[in-house]
Parts: C-alpha cells; sequence; structure tokens
C-alpha cells in the first residue's frame, strides 16, 4: 500500500472521528427527543442529502450538512408555557450506509433496493424541568436517557413502510419504544412533500418516564399515577425546497393524539401536541 493511499484512509478515519466527537458534543447539549431525532434523520437522509453516485464509497463517499433548525412544540403539562421553541444547529456527515450528526446517529447495517436495516442511535431529552411550572415542582428529575435499537424501510404501494426499535442504555427509564410508519412522498415542481402517519408504542416504565407520578412525588393536588402501556397515533409531514444545488429549505409539521395513559395523568392537561419547524441545510 503506497503512501498516497495510507494518508488518504488516515484522514477519512481523522474525518470520521471529528464528526463523531463534534456530533456527540452537540446532541449532548441540544438534541431533540429520540422521535423528533428519528423524522429529522430522515428528511437529511432522503430528501436534503443530494443523491450519490452509485461508484461512490457507501461509507466515505457522502456528504456533510450544517445548518440550523427551529421547532415550535406545544408542551401538554400542567401549568407550563404552551408551546416550546427549541432552537437546533445541524451538523451530520451523511453517507449512503453512514449518517452521524446533532439529529442521530443511523449504520446501514443491510439494503437492497427495495428495503433497508439500518441500526440507531439517538438521545431523549428530559420530558419536563421542575422549573417549567409551579405544578411540576416537586416531581422528581428525569434524567435524559441514551438509546439504540434497529430501524427497517421498504417500499410498499406508492411508498414507504418504516419502523424502529428503541431501548434505554443507561437507566433513565428501563423502558422501550416501537414505532410504525407509513409514508408518501409526492413532487410539485421543485418542492417535495412527504405525507406520514402511524402509531407509537410505549412501554409502561418509558409511559411513566413521561407521565407518571410515584409516591415520593404526590402533594395534595397531585396523586399518585401509574401509566399503563401507550399506544400514541401521529400524522407527519415535511417538506424540501432546493435553493441552490447546495442549499435546502426544509419545513416539518406533525400531531400526536395522546391516549388515556397519559391524558388521565394529573401531569397532563392537553389530548395532544403539535409541532412546525422550519430549517436551512447547506450541503458540501
Amino acid at each position: 500500500m503506497n503512501f498516497y493511499k495510507v494518508s488518504n484512509l488516515v484522514g477519512n478515519g481523522l474525518i470520521l472521528l471529528g464528526a463523531g466527537l463534534c456530533a456527540s458534543a452537540l446532541m449532548l447539549v441540544i438534541s431533540t427527543s429520540a422521535n423528533a431525532q428519528q423524522g429529522t434523520r430522515d428528511v437529511l437522509r432522503e430528501e436534503v442529502n443530494p443523491k450519490q453516485d452509485e461508484a461512490a464509497d457507501p461509507w466515505l463517499g457522502g456528504v456533510w450538512q450544517f445548518g440550523a433548525y427551529g421547532q415550535v412544540e406545544s408542551n401538554p403539562y400542567r401549568g407550563a408555557d404552551s408551546v416550546d421553541l427549541d432552537p437546533l444547529p445541524l451538523l451530520a456527515y451523511d453517507a449512503d450506509r453512514l449518517h452521524i450528526g446533532t439529529d442521530g446517529i443511523s449504520v446501514t447495517a443491510w439494503q437492497n433496493e427495495f428495503a433497508s436495516l439500518d441500526v440507531l442511535g439517538a438521545l431523549r431529552m428530559k420530558p419536563f424541568e421542575n422549573g417549567d411550572s409551579e405544578y411540576l415542582r416537586g416531581m422528581k428529575e428525569r434524567d435524559m436517557a441514551y438509546e439504540a435499537g434497529i430501524g427497517f424501510t421498504s417500499r410498499l404501494w406508492r411508498g414507504e413502510v418504516g419502523a424502529y426499535y428503541l431501548t434505554d442504555l443507561n437507566d433513565a427509564h428501563d423502558g422501550h419504544e416501537l414505532d410504525l410508519t407509513y409514508t408518501i412522498p409526492m413532487d410539485l415542481q421543485n418542492v417535495t412533500f412527504d405525507w406520514g402517519g402511524g402509531v407509537r408504542w410505549q412501554s409502561d416504565k418509558l409511559a411513566n418516564y413521561h407521565v407518571g407520578v410515584s409516591g415520593t412525588e404526590v402533594r395534595s393536588d397531585r396523586a399518585v399515577y401509574d401509566a399503563d402501556a401507550a399506544f400514541i397515533p401521529h400524522l407527519d409531514v415535511s417538506v424540501t425546497y432546493p435553493i441552490t444545488e447546495s442549499i435546502v429549505l426544509l419545513g416539518t409539521g406533525g400531531v400526536e393524539l395522546l391516549p388515556d395513559s397519559y391524558t388521565d395523568s394529573p401531569l397532563i392537561d392537553d389530548d395532544y401536541v403539535y409541532s412546525i419547524g422550519l430549517g436551512l441545510v447547506y450541503n458540501f
């Protein structure tokens, strides 16, 4: 192996190491929920990233993505502000079989022209802070969850069916999440729309992480509450518009319908959560 090839391998290795370190650091500071990460990652990979040459290296023949993304999301917790504004810097390295970024990590373990199987990594931020409202004071501080799992996508009829499974790695909630979504793309001139809907299942431990009240958290106006496993229907849409060959404008929106397992909790005031996001991404 000559010096040129060795230097290329070393350089590519340093690029990936740097991407991983930068992404991990940013994720620790500004990551959104695991589900939001999954949706943003799908948009970045499928719509924002330009199609790669088939001859390109599936691991190192990708592009860098840099930009900013802001999301407004309704807050269903009792006494809290009605909406939260979440600004999120976007930084990612995206290749055919590898994605590392502030929106999560995805490694394609297997794929063909019809389907793919990915190994996933994500962060789940705390569902609430004690200081979000007077009513939440005295609740036990939730820990941020490090999660890993698998994802599967396959073509089906006019769209794509996708599923992912995530489980807790650091005992933040000891729970599990499974999501099944069907998405249909639609092109209108240079604008690409992706309409989707599905259902998310959360184990009872994960649901309690979000809305449970333990015996040590009880007070006169806040009773003990032990949540059951929850099925959460959701509708989602993403829109991408290429401003130039390298700059893409993206928008996202969605609504989740909270089940009885959530709405019966004394912590919850609303029976739905909606979100709207807008971002600008530069590929290089």
